[in-house]
């Protein structure tokens, strides 16, 4: 028979609920505590996530989620209609100033449209766009470099070479009319001067008649979602017939995504480790949640138990009784996760200010998230963790029969204990007193154990980060000082110069110095032509790599390819790491030893081994005076001939062999910085000058200092030669790597600590929890105790006992856990961070093992103060 009782069992769950009210603000509270776990952790990493997305956005360029390169106009209308595109932005750059005032940070003229220009972080907060002829709009420390205060109406001139990135072709001068400027942001990589459609238009045909193409213009846009651009542009792509991974199809469309967004790093980062990292650390969390609501929850069946046995004597079912627990639970998460989810934003977004803080991010950029994920997510994770809590405590009373209800002391059904006749001691008592019930003793020492092993795992994780490791992969020496070209990468006909050179030297005291040269000549390098094809392999189409290889010189099976020669002082040879081979045969005079430079991966395991050279076999470098492009077919010079048909011609050319003596790693701070096809190889500057006629030129200069003292002499000169923007040189130093450093593990401590200091919370709550249960569900048996003669002394003696078994316990298990975790995480986290060096550890440990014996003794001395409050006869009837 179905008996429509549902109103009844609600209306007894409120009733219930309504008469237990100190429980309830308990019950409440912790769930607010768990909500206010799951709201601060996800408002933290999600604005930790938009701030540094943000300050990732800004050393791009915008924030675009990417760009379709290149494309015609009736490319860019079929690409702005597809589904997948939300909204698009054209922009057209037709040049670029990079030397006098923007010879450290370079200007771009373009025209943008709207979207570009707000995506750019382009839009004129004083004045508007350019809309017609010479009109312009810049940031306003472009405006100081050019000596011209920020005034609507302003005249100013700019040089600039005609370039669209794929060609150049003159300088031109003109004035402009200024109808727009923004503040300048120190993290943009470059000027925006941005002008109207019309000039560009104007500018381009100038361009054409002197025999340009056309100038490109790249399509910005922004997606259905940030997740997955790539494959969402390729769709697109695809969708349209357009390829993307080829330079010279005229079908092809190329695609480039902003790696400023985390979802595009990760995914291209993604590994196992890194989701076994995120999915045990979301688990950690809900078990920490889990945690605190089930204690609570198990505290308060035990406290009703005798009432769940009456409801049974009545009819009630185990499934109603279920559906009562159940629904006194969401009643109490109407109020505590509202609550939980209030608090936690707002301790979310106090800290997370703090944390950007610590970690310099916070330049103007400090982004509070106010995503909906935070607050779903929270609240989804919270009456998740509630209902997992709650199921095991609504079975057990749903269990427990009326005649065990009414004697129901918290004890757990245990094998039949020996007789002693020595008497029992009070440290004997509470140690048994842990076994009565296995399931909560285990309970709270693992939650307070889970905090220590946390600790410890957070310690080691930190100390674990080698300065060192990072350090040298930033840099390769204190001091590197050239010129705003190197550092950004530009090829140049001179960089920094030997005077230069000497008076930086004369002005520091260096341990270690010398100079590296870039060889200015046309130089090429013989090699397989399957290595070569490597190299074309991920940029070309196999009929296009066939057509290319087609066209290159060939002697047998040997190819000649690109290559980049740097020659080194003999002092730094101590910089390189030898991977395979002897670097000495470089050092004696008169040699023709050349050492390959290859690419190794953070771990120093060497990318591809039979793509290069073996030690001791001999290879061939062309030298050239002048390299021209011909025509294949008619084998004249030309300046109009189809890509397939190119040829290079080289004039005065010479042959020059060397022997392989060593693989080394090149440190990419003193590189050239940037790579392309075919080998980096590695000559001593008088080989270099000797084959290559003298056209070795200093590259950069670097230099080691003997202590602290020198090195901070040595960056406050640098600091101050470099100044300004007139100045030629730019420098690095290890200071900023060891800044950046510092930075990078300041942020985990800060993190780490704020998620060990919640876990922490929680065993402590578990463990107040523990000993306000057992002695709430004893005080029968206290008072018997009590009334046969045991003193409020012993009593409470025997609490502590307890409590410090309890502490102590925790501390040995978190033992046992960080031994048996350590390694495995440290390995885990050695695949994820290359600098990081695990180092096992137990101090956080030990550290943690006077404060448990304090918590030990103090809280089960507070709860017996507060229970003792009554008399033995009161807490006998009390039991009844």
């Amino acid at each position: 028979m179905n008996v429509k009782n549902r109103k009844c069992i609600r209306k007894l769950s409120l009733k219930s609920l309504y008469a237990n009210r100190r429980r309830n603000l308990i019950a409440i509270f912790a769930i607010a505590l768990t909500t206010l776990l799951f709201t601060s952790m996800f408002t933290i990493v999600l604005s930790l996530n938009a701030s540094y997305e943000t300050y990732q956005f800004r050393q791009v360029g915008g924030y675009a989620h990417g760009t379709f390169k290149d494309v015609s106009p009736e490319q860019a209308e079929r690409i702005a209609a597809h589904p997948k595109v939300k909204a698009t932005g054209a922009r057209k750059v037709i040049g670029i100033t990079a030397e006098g005032v923007f010879a450290k940070i370079p200007a771009e003229i373009s025209y943008m449209d709207a979207n570009c220009t707000k995506w750019s972080y382009a839009t004129p907060t004083t004045g508007r766009m350019p809309e017609s002829g010479k009109e312009v709009a810049m940031d306003t420390a472009a405006l100081q470099l050019l000596g011209v205060t920020p005034e609507l109406g302003a005249e100013v001139t700019v040089s600039y070479s005609i370039t669209d990135k794929d060609q150049t072709a003159f300088t031109v001068t003109d004035t402009f009319t200024l109808v727009g400027y923004w503040d300048y942001d120190e993290l943009m990589p470059v000027h925006y001067i941005n002008i109207s459609r019309d000039y560009a238009d104007d500018i381009e045909a100038q361009a054409a008649k002197t025999g340009l193409q056309p100038f490109r213009t790249d399509l910005n846009v922004m997606m259905a979602s940030s997740t997955n651009i790539q494959g969402q542009m390729e769709q697109v792509d695809t969708d349209l017939g357009y390829t993307w991974d080829s330079y010279t199809d005229p079908n092809s469309v190329r695609i480039g995504v902003n790696w400023g967004y985390t979802s595009s790093q990760l995914e291209s980062k993604l590994d196992p480790e890194l989701v076994i990292a995120i999915a045990a650390f979301l688990l950690l969390v809900i078990f920490t949640g889990y945690l605190i609501i089930y204690n609570i929850f198990q505290i308060s069946v035990a406290g009703d138990i005798r009432f769940y046995g009456l409801l049974k004597t009545i009819g009630t079912t185990p499934r109603q009784l279920k559906r009562i627990i159940r629904q006194q639970a969401l009643l109490l998460c109407l109020i505590g996760i509202p609550a939980g989810l209030l608090l936690g934003y707002g301790i979310g977004a106090v800290l997370g200010p703090v944390v950007l803080h610590s970690i310099q991010l916070d330049t103007g950029i400090t982004t509070i998230s106010t995503s909906p994920v935070i607050f779903l997510g929270s609240m989804l994770f919270a009456l998740l963790t509630v209902l997992l809590s709650c199921s095991k405590p609504g079975k057990m009373a749903a269990k427990v029969s009326p005649v065990e209800a009414t004697k129901y002391t918290d004890v757990m059904q245990t094998k039949k204990k020996r007789r002693s006749i020595r008497g029992a001691k009070l440290h004997q008592m509470a140690f048994a007193n842990l076994g009565r019930n296995k399931k909560k003793t285990v309970l709270v020492v693992v939650s307070l154990a889970l905090s220590v092993t946390l600790f410890n795992a957070l310690c080691a994780f930190v100390g674990g980060f080698s300065m060192e490791k990072y350090v040298s992969s930033m840099t390769c020496a204190d001091f590197i000082v050239s010129t705003p070209d190197y550092f950004r990468y530009n090829p140049a006909d001179e960089f920094i110069t030997p005077e230069q050179i000497e008076e930086i030297a004369a002005n520091t005291k260096a341990s270690l110095s010398g100079t590296g040269y870039a060889v200015r000549k046309p130089a090429y390098l013989w090699m397989t032509e399957d290595a070569l094809r490597q190299d074309y392999a991920r940029y070309e189409s196999a009929e296009q790599l066939d057509s290319h290889m087609s066209r290159l010189e060939h002697r047998g099976n040997m190819v000649m390819g690109d290559t980049r020669i740097e020659a080194l002082d003999n002092s730094l040879f101590d910089k390189l790491q030898v991977f395979d081979g002897d670097i000495s045969p470089m050092l004696e005079p008169d040699n023709n030893a050349i050492a390959i430079a290859v690419s190794l991966d953070d771990y120093g395991n060497l990318r591809n081994p039979e793509y290069y050279p073996k030690v001791g076999d001999t290879i061939t470098v062309t030298y050239a005076d002048d390299v021209k492009y011909i025509d294949s077919r008619t084998g004249e010079l030309t300046e109009v001939t189809p890509e397939e048909y190119f040829q290079e011609k080289l004039y005065g050319a010479r042959d020059v062999e060397y022997t392989v003596c060593a693989l080394v790693n090149l440190p990419n701070s003193m590189s050239y910085r940037y790579s392309g096809f075919g080998y980096d190889v590695v000559l001593s500057v008088d080989t270099a000058q000797r084959d290559s006629g003298g056209a070795a030129i200093p590259m950069l200069y670097l230099f080691d200092t003997a202590d602290e003292v020198d090195e901070a002499e040595a960056e406050q000169y640098l600091s101050k030669l470099t100044a300004g923007e007139f100045s030629p040189l730019m420098y690095e130093s290890k200071a900023t790597a060891r800044s950046e450093f510092a930075q990078f593990r300041q942020m985990f401590l800060l993190i780490g600590g704020i998620l060990c200091a919640i876990i922490g919370l929680v065993g402590l709550l578990n463990f107040f929890n523990a000993m306000m249960t057992g002695i709430l569900s004893r005080r029968r048996e206290f008072a018997v105790l009590q009334a046969v003669g045991m003193t409020n002394r012993q009593l409470k003696t025997m609490l502590i006992y307890e409590g410090l078994f309890y502490a102590m316990s925790s501390v040995a298990v978190a033992f046992i856990l960080s031994l048996a975790v350590g390694p495995l995480a440290g390995k885990m986290l050695g695949s994820m961070f290359w600098f990081f060096e695990y180092r096992f550890t137990i101090l956080p440990v030990l550290l943690t093992i006077p404060v448990f014996l304090l918590l030990g003794w103090l809280i089960p001395c507070m709860m017996y103060d507060n229970a003792a409050k009554c008399s033995v006869v009161e807490q006998l009837r009390d039991a009844q």
